[in-house]
């Protein structure tokens, strides 16, 4: 449709699973919006959804807001939930009436109890009801691509960067490619790199190390018939048949040549895997040891084996237990998942009281009883300030802080995101004041917390998505796998 307005829709359907989680996802989850609404709810935010529709309005089309749709990352989706979810894209696009091209967002690593690849089944969904009209996916860094992925879209995108600060581009770079796919100004051609390869979370970082020299090639092969290159290291904490380093290269209609960067990029991070790893893996007593010898301000201790953003449930209290045991004379911040405390708590400000905090969700977590004055409360939405999805509206439901000593301890309802300094301000705590403060997080930090990023420290726990991959039990995934078999050292 060459010199015509392109008329083409926008849709996300994001959510990251852990399989490892004990918790499963469920419809309330979600944050669901439609049509105009999801329009006017992201506009201005670091979401693909806002790049995207930023991207289309700023070439003249004709773009279609269907539905933004996420969910934190938690465990499986149940299938009624994923079936909502099918059920609602479908909707939206028939609704929409003829279009003849659809940006879909999605993370890439969504397993339903009946799907291992849920992503696929989404966009197989599109591409029914599209027909023949192009469709253009953009991906999490973190996806486990898929050859049905790839076989069902027409161009795939993903993150550029970890910690994630490019969402809002990265939606921005498949419209543009997308609306020249539709107006037939370029043919995109795929090619798909796998290993079997694990890389710890915190290993996977673009702004410095090993993975950012592959991502530096990447960037400098992006020019004339490449049109983007994507690698896509897969979070770690995913039990699935394709498990696996994925590298994406699209091409303008070059299939030799995307699957030549594709299987060199691929063998630059498998020579490099030796050294993608977590540093500074202490255990606790050695990381407040550390901490009081430390000028940094604050201090930040990544316990990332229960990160609510990583699909873990987030109510794991054993920092509370070794906060008291070996950091009484620093000034913590923590926080924990329990909904009955912080409510319970939330009727207390201003008084002392005695709360059993933590294991409500995950069986392994033991609880522990805090005493303390609770020194501030409340619920509502805020809106997160950090380098990672910027301006997005959250909630981490009722909330309350209980202050014993020299700790704070944010108990919540719902997960707190507490690699975002708002999450900690909304709380009425100002994180750059903490000696030590605890982020329940495996990377994000470092974007916001960047001073603090150089000597952090992450914790030697186990948990759903814990820094040694040893800890993990994987049952579907292909074997060998590196770093878990000797046989690929």
């Amino acid at each position: 449709m060459v010199g015509a307005v392109p008329r083409i829709g926008v849709a996300s359907l994001v959510q990251e699973t852990n399989t490892f989680s004990p918790k499963p996802t469920e419809w309330e989850d979600f944050t669901v919006l439609v049509g105009a609404e999801a329009e006017v709810a992201l506009e201005g935010t670091n979401t693909e959804f806002a790049g995207a529709v930023s991207e289309l309005r700023q070439q003249g089309a004709d773009y279609v807001p269907l539905v933004a749709a996420w969910a934190l990352p938690s465990g499986r989706v149940t299938d009624t939930t994923f079936g909502q979810l099918s059920e609602l894209l479908d909707a939206s696009i028939e609704q929409a009436g003829e279009l003849d091209g659809l940006v879909l967002s999605l993370h890439g690593a969504m397993v339903s109890e009946s799907h291992f690849d849920a992503d696929s089944a989404l966009i197989e969904i599109a591409r029914r009801r599209m027909g023949g009209a192009p469709v253009g996916v953009c991906l999490d860094l973190h996806a486990n691509l898929t050859a049905r992925m790839v076989e069902l879209a027409d161009v795939i995108v993903g993150y550029h960067t970890e910690p994630h600060i490019d969402m809002g581009p990265t939606g921005e770079r498949i419209a543009r490619l997308l609306a020249a796919t539709v107006r037939s100004e370029i043919t995109p051609t795929m090619a798909l790199a796998k290993r079997s390869l694990l890389i710890p979370a915190e290993g996977m970082r673009t702004d410095l190390g090993p993975m950012s020299e592959v991502r530096k090639m990447a960037d400098g092969l992006i020019r004339d018939r490449v049109l983007d290159v994507s690698v896509f290291p897969v979070q770690p904490w995913l039990d699935v048949p394709e498990l696996g380093l994925g590298v994406l290269v699209a091409t303008d209609d070059d299939a030799d040549g995307a699957f030549l960067i594709a299987e060199q990029l691929a063998y630059e991070v498998w020579r490099r895997r030796g050294r993608m790893v977590t540093p500074r893996i202490l255990p606790t007593s050695v990381a407040f040891a550390t901490a009081r010898l430390s000028s940094t301000r604050p201090f930040v201790m990544a316990h990332t084996a229960d990160c609510p953003t990583a699909g873990a449930s987030g109510d794991d209290p054993i920092l509370v237990t070794e906060a008291a045991r070996h950091g009484a004379d620093l000034r913590v911040m923590h926080s924990v998942l329990d909904a009955d405390a912080a409510r319970k708590c939330r009727h207390a400000v201003g008084s002392r009281t005695s709360v059993s905090v933590g294991g409500a969700i995950n069986p392994d977590a033991q609880p522990v009883t805090v005493e303390g004055l609770v020194t501030n409360a409340g619920a509502g939405s805020y809106r997160l300030t950090g380098c990672s999805f910027t301006g997005m509206e959250v909630s981490m439901g009722e909330w309350a802080v209980l202050t014993t000593g020299r700790h704070h301890l944010l108990i919540s309802s719902r997960p707190a995101i507490t690699a975002d300094p708002a999450t900690w301000r909304h709380a009425g705590l100002d994180p750059n004041r903490a000696d030590v403060l605890v982020v329940r997080s495996c990377s994000d930090y470092r974007a916001n917390f960047p001073s603090a990023a150089p000597e952090a420290i992450t914790l030697d726990l186990p948990g759903a998505s814990p820094p040694r991959l040893e800890y993990l039990r994987f049952q579907n995934a292909p074997r060998p796998l590196y770093p878990l078999d000797p046989t690929l050292l």
